[in-house]
């Protein structure tokens, strides 16, 4: 049976759909389809038949052939109650059994090269990790010439708080480059290199980190796929719906463990972590 599955949405949302993929593929009995905005998620999975971009109009005959095309939007569902983890909500839409270590899955081998390649470009040799304190924009149609805007800036670490952290990592080592993981018209930072590079060259890069520090964006999003553990820093989002177990995740209002009672989405003190927690927590993790 072959089975097409639209998956829209950003970069984090479209990532988190593949943790199903296997078993979309069992169920079905053959590699499925899916149409999304972000085709590079889908990219060289053994368990995708094809994957097409949305610029292609639905009615494409490849994808008019399939037996079944599949359509939820979790935004649209129980998922805005705040008990469902983004994965789990795409499981109860398609019918699939939820299992908490389920995970994102993306092929990026093919990337090695422009990976390393972008590496040579900044001078980085040695170990290095990955920073993004900034995010909402979305990567297409993106322009370097427009002024930086988030869509939800709320998601954002303070500039002066991330300049902070970054400085504390530099003292702490000293022999790790700091790429920061933002687009090109987003704040920069003193001790860190600007990443160059297509969106999915980030989880290749990711792959060989030491680690990294992030907020609630395509880092974060990455790292269960890539393996790589870090920092996650929540402001109005709960990581509960859309992080891992495998960072660390803090918020200045609780500790390790989620309290919904202390989670107000639109309190500004949400991501007011202190630096030295935050690099304290990195430093944990590494050990």
């Amino acid at each position: 049976m072959l089975n097409t599955y639209v998956v829209e949405g950003g970069i984090g949302k479209c990532t988190a759909f593949t943790a199903l993929v296997p078993k979309l593929k069992e169920k079905a009995g053959q590699g499925i389809q899916v149409y999304t905005p972000y085709v590079d998620t889908c990219a060289f999975n053994p368990d995708i038949a094809m994957g097409y971009e949305q610029t292609i109009p639905l009615h494409d005959e490849r994808i008019l052939a399939s037996d079944n095309i599949l359509y939820c939007e979790p935004y649209k569902s129980n998922f805005i109650l705040g008990k469902q983890h983004i994965i789990e909500s795409f499981c109860e839409h398609f019918g699939v059994e939820y299992d908490p270590s389920m995970k994102p899955k993306m092929y990026t081998d093919h990337l090695k090269d422009r990976a390393a390649a972008m590496l040579k470009k900044l001078g980085v040799t040695g170990k290095y990790m990955l920073v993004q304190f900034s995010g909402g924009q979305a990567p297409i149609g993106f322009n370097p010439q427009n002024p930086y805007n988030s869509v939800d800036p709320s998601r954002n670490y303070p500039h002066y708080m991330a300049q902070e952290v970054v400085n504390k990592l530099k003292a702490e080592f000293p022999d790790v480059t700091i790429i920061d993981a933002t687009l090109p018209n987003e704040p920069s930072y003193e001790n860190t290199v600007k990443f160059e590079e297509h969106w999915a060259v980030i989880h290749e890069v990711l792959k060989n980190a030491e680690g990294f520090i992030g907020i609630d964006s395509c880092v974060n999003h990455f790292s269960p796929s890539a393996g790589t553990k870090g920092v996650v820093l929540w402001g109005s989002t709960r990581w509960t719906q859309f992080g891992y177990k495998q960072n660390t995740n803090l918020q200045y209002h609780m500790g390790s463990e989620w309290d919904e009672s202390k989670f107000k989405p639109q309190d500004p003190r949400n991501l007011l972590v202190d630096p030295d927690v935050v690099v304290n927590a990195y430093k944990k993790l590494r050990s």
